[in-house]
């Protein structure tokens, strides 16, 4: 198998110019004009924004690289009304992470690094977490809000663990220090937090002491993010390898040959579906390895795929999005981007669409039972990947505008 990554690894990838206005269609080649979608609302936010936002409730939050003035902004979702905005004194090159209270930023100031929560209803500072020494950048991957704990990262090379709730916290929880070894993002389960390392192990600490439980190792780099279900961890590595491990005990269950494994696999029931760089989609039971089914496809995908529909979705770097049954891996529709796929596709249920964003300038809604565009919105500014909030795609230019499409 092939190459799958995970926790937003950036990629880089070769820039297509695309159509104008033009998405074209599914198996039979035809090219299908798709009309600019309706806009819900617009609010100009008149600062530069590359992180997609993050919807939670009836609100959006985003932040912004722009280092002086407000930077973290909440928008009214239904209306766009601009409800409260908050400076942190420092460029934040990440999206922010939201609960139902609070929303979790990290900036720096030179040497000097926040972790900031702010309310959520009212923009006010509800705490901060201060560190000067180097590496301390939290600036790097987003948090993790999962279980009543925030987990952040610096620099992906250590993990720390915070109580987000109450008063400001005086420090941390626990610390993983790792060796200098990148980190992937941690996910999450059974009262463990796993996560891979460039150490080439993979480990499983106690959420709530960060005591080590298990490590797990393939000998080779882990840069894909792991993905829990059935009570196994499936995580990719550099080596070619696609491993399970079980989740209370770390003990290695199973490993399948593979390609280079950079994106977490998308699980669902007993089957794990990943991509892989030697161009296939894999489906994979969770419980023993074995391969269900495995489909070719003309380029790899560098995103996790999407589950909607009974279909299998995968955006490719060839610049299409692949329909393919998710029980017998037959190829049900495929449909040519016009350009280089730069988000992971995400399921649209108010139109029963997938959208995602195409080149730098592009955000496109497509049929999830055909393939057909249903709309393509193009600012002609670079755009953020989009959100789904509902009823609505929301995206946001880098000149700082705020859409709401449907």
């Amino acid at each position: 198998m092939g190459r799958v990554i995970g926790r937003g690894v950036e990629i880089l990838m070769l820039r297509i110019v695309l159509a104008a206005g033009v998405i074209a269609g599914a198996v039979g080649g035809m090219a299908l004009a798709a009309p600019a979608p309706k806009i819900a609302w617009s609010t100009a936010l008149n600062v530069p924004v590359y992180e997609p936002p993050q919807a939670q409730g009836d609100r959006l939050f985003l932040t912004s690289l722009q280092p002086t003035g407000p930077n973290v902004f909440a928008i009214d979702g239904r209306s766009g009304k601009l409800l409260w905005r908050f400076a942190t004194q420092g460029a934040i090159g990440i999206p922010p992470t939201v609960g139902s209270t609070q929303v979790f930023v990290a900036s720096d100031i030179g040497a000097t690094h926040f972790l900031r929560a702010i309310d959520a209803k009212t923009g006010f500072l509800i705490w901060q977490y201060t560190r000067s020494q180097p590496p301390e950048c939290m600036c790097s991957q987003a948090s993790i809000l999962s279980g009543g704990m925030l987990f952040a990262q610096s620099d992906g090379h250590s993990l720390y663990a915070f109580a987000p709730s109450g008063a400001a916290p005086s420090q941390r929880l626990w610390q993983f220090p790792g060796n200098g070894a990148p980190l992937t993002s941690p996910v999450v389960a059974g009262g463990l937090v796993v996560f891979g390392s460039g150490d080439h192990n993979v480990y499983a600490l106690d959420a709530r002491t960060g005591a080590v439980k298990w490590t797990g190792t393939t000998g080779y780099v882990f840069t894909a993010d792991p993905a829990v279900g059935d009570g196994t961890v499936v995580i990719g590595d550099q080596g070619g390898n696609i491993d399970g491990f079980d989740l209370k005990t770390g003990k290695s269950l199973w490993s399948d040959s593979a390609g280079n494994i950079d994106v977490a696999a998308a699980i669902a029931g007993d089957t794990a579906y990943l991509v892989s760089e030697d161009h296939n989609v894999y489906a994979l039971n969770v419980s023993n390895g074995d391969t269900v089914w495995q489909y070719g496809m003309d380029d790899y995908a560098v995103f996790t795929p999407v589950l909607a529909g009974g279909l299998v979705i995968v955006a490719n770097r060839a610049g299409q999005l692949v329909a393919i049954d998710a029980k017998s891996g037959k190829l049900a529709w495929e449909t040519d981007l016009g350009g280089t796929p730069f988000s992971q596709p995400k399921f649209f249920p108010a139109e029963h669409a997938v959208v995602l964003k195409i080149g730098d300038h592009e955000v496109g809604a497509f049929d999830v039972a055909s393939g057909k565009g249903l709309w393509v919105y193009d600012t002609k500014l670079v755009v953020t990947a989009p959100v789904v909030d509902g009823g609505d795609v929301d995206v946001v230019t880098s000149a700082g505008r705020a859409v709401a499409l449907n």
